[in-house]
């Protein structure tokens, strides 16, 4: 996350994974609903809307491709029927396989873009920051995970919490009909335990069966405190 020209930010998230080319940009990105995760019960995603997600707070954005030693860059942008990839230069490249995501962020949204860095991204050791303008966001902080829960150095959230494979999402105390409870720790569940987010990620959904799920958690980490310090 850093300035760019005319006292704007950019946020660029970048993996190193096993890329994209042409032909993946045209069927699976360029797609709504296309997923190459759609059929795992161990990864968040499956919607084909993760990619087009920059589009909900810019009008466009960028996003570098390498894999099999070529490198193109695109840009992705709203239509006025559909949205449109334009691709921007393609080069041979050396570089490894991997996707680097690249959005245009206005100067009074980068104290909000920080915040979220630190929140949702404060449970992942493999993350990389390079946040220059930012003290807190280094990367020395602390993870210390337990079994039914974990805390992290970096999380802004002094409420109990929950983290589904490691994603942050606050806890809905009012929807589980119980009081705040002010313990700055996350509750430990993973895409088996049967929780599942909203299709926007921006939540759980709060069924009765996942209801009975965090509860019973809850109770495993007051458990663990009462036998450990009473």
């Amino acid at each position: 996350f850093k300035a760019s020209a005319a006292s704007n930010y950019e946020f660029c998230v970048e993996d190193f994974g096993i890329g994209l080319d042409a032909d993946d940009v045209k069927n699976i990105i360029s797609k709504y609903g296309k997923s190459t995760k759609r059929d795992s019960n161990t990864e968040l995603g499956m919607m084909g809307l993760g990619f087009k997600a920059p589009l909900a707070y810019s009008s466009s954005f960028y996003f570098i491709c390498r894999k099999d030693g070529m490198e193109r860059k695109y840009m992705m942008y709203e239509g006025e029927d559909v949205n449109t990839i334009d691709l921007l230069y393609e080069t041979p490249t050396t570089e490894a396989n991997g996707v680097k995501i690249i959005i245009p962020v206005k100067y009074q949204d980068a104290y909000q873009f920080r915040k979220k860095i630190k929140e949702q991204l404060c449970y992942f050791e493999s993350v990389y920051f390079d946040v220059p303008d930012d003290s807190t966001i280094t990367n020395d902080f602390v993870i210390s995970r337990h079994t039914h829960f974990q805390f992290s150095e970096m999380s802004i959230d002094d409420r109990i919490h929950i983290c589904l494979d490691n994603v942050y999402y606050p806890l809905d105390f009012e929807k589980l009909g119980i009081d705040r409870i002010d313990f700055p720790v996350a509750l430990r569940f993973s895409l088996s335990d049967g929780l599942y987010p909203t299709p926007n990620r921006e939540s759980l959904r709060y069924t009765q069966e996942a209801k009975k799920i965090i509860m019973d958690k809850l109770g495993d980490v007051a458990d663990y405190f009462v036998k450990k310090y009473n």
